[in-house]
């Protein structure tokens, strides 16, 4: 067999195998891990119900796949942020930008990985930790640079800090994802944007005088 065939099988491989990502990434957010079957997967993808195994062992290994492939992208967007010769001020707000933009043009991803990932104990518990706190060492080294910059209180724990910027941004987008922050335009979300940079930077507390 010439390599331009093989070359061409594998090209179509890999498109099944996105398709197959992108079906169970909306069935997933739709009807949850435990309530989708690998059947579902494939008529939504548009598929023979095999090839699916052709691919992944079981609907676990497609959500595994999700996240690997998502989470691999969103670390590098943080560590290319935390490398970005920006302000403490810029920075947070691109970081923001991004997890609102992310559920506007994604939701159902956004669905999956905080229903079926983020705060799934379950799926927590059977994969690496550390691949989830990857996410939060470029986001402490951007507190921590704030800090040494004078841009951040110096007795700020750019550790615990870290915690609670990541904790603030899981629920507000869960608060998207389960309906409860119920946002209708762009402009909303724009508010939204303004309004967690300013809790996150500001305070709640009004100005003394």
């Amino acid at each position: 067999m010439s390599a331009r065939p093989v070359a061409r099988a594998t090209r179509r491989s890999a498109r099944t195998r996105e398709r197959i990502i992108e079906a169970a990434t909306e069935v997933f957010a739709r009807r949850g891990v435990h309530g989708t079957r690998v059947a579902d997967i494939a008529e939504r993808a548009g598929i023979a119900y095999g090839l699916v195994y052709h691919h992944f062992r079981n609907k676990e290994e497609i959500l595994t796949a999700i996240f690997a492939e998502r989470w691999a992208q969103y670390v590098a967007y943080l560590e290319d942020l935390a490398r970005t010769p920006l302000s403490f001020r810029e920075r947070m707000g691109r970081l923001i930008h991004f997890w609102v933009e992310t559920y506007r043009h994604e939701a159902d991803l956004m669905t999956v990985m905080i229903n079926e990932i983020t705060r799934s104990y379950e799926f927590l518990e059977s994969h690496d930790i550390t691949a989830v706190l990857a996410a939060f060492d470029p986001i402490e080294r951007i507190i921590a640079e704030g800090r040494l910059n004078g841009e951040v209180r110096a007795d700020l724990d750019a550790q615990l800090a870290t915690y609670v910027v990541l904790g603030v941004a899981e629920m507000v987008l869960t608060g998207y994802v389960i309906g409860s922050l119920q946002r209708i335009d762009q402009e909303a979300f724009a508010r939204d944007e303004q309004q967690l940079l300013a809790l996150l930077l500001d305070g709640m507390s009004t100005p003394r005088p």
